[in-house]
């Protein structure tokens, strides 16, 4: 099965990646996950 040009385009090139600092106003940050075996996400919203 071949990937579209445009997905591969996503994986070659991501977007909208990085972290916003805890001082930045207009931020919500929530972790999800289980810390005890490493498998947490941050997941953050600049409103």
């Amino acid at each position: 099965m071949a990937y579209s040009d445009k997905v591969i385009d996503h994986y070659s090139n991501p977007r909208n990646v990085g972290s916003f600092s805890k001082d930045t106003p207009g931020v919500g940050t929530g972790l999800v996950g289980a810390p005890e075996c490493g498998d947490v996400m941050k997941l953050q919203i600049k409103v």
